[in-house]
């Protein structure tokens, strides 16, 4: 029995393995956004969630921002549904951006117009 556990653990650990990627890979934790606009869509797929939104710069330019979010089971886990943001909300947004992208960062404080705030490791907070 030790001799088929020891053979099926060696054969197990040549098995391609999933990586997750670092955070700090992607993301410039000195590159600060504040981000105001339309969400359009939201995509609640593993391994991160993400929505994205329209914002207009001061120019009238408007950039539509993919902004990512933890896993669906981590919202969920922490207070969000599926509804918690949707196509058509008016958001803020604090975060930071990507190294390479400069449309892409990393959501950590949705707040909207009524005040009422998500937060990237916790459900709905009421408004103030």
């Amino acid at each position: 029995m030790r001799r088929v556990l020891a053979c099926a653990l060696w054969l197990a650990s040549g098995l391609p393995v999933a990586a997750h990627h670092s955070g700090a890979a992607e993301f410039d934790s000195t590159k600060k956004i504040d981000l105001t606009g339309v969400v359009t869509k939201v995509e609640w797929t593993n391994p991160h969630a993400h929505f994205y939104m329209d914002v207009k710069d001061s120019s009238g330019t408007v950039t539509n921002w993919n902004l990512e979010l933890a896993s669906p089971n981590v919202l969920i886990r922490n207070g969000w549904h599926r509804n918690s943001i949707k196509a058509g909300d008016t958001v803020s947004v604090t975060g930071i951006r990507a190294k390479d992208r400069p449309d892409f960062g990393s959501a950590a404080v949705i707040t909207f117009p009524d005040g009422h705030k998500l937060t990237f490791l916790s459900g709905e907070e009421p408004a103030k």
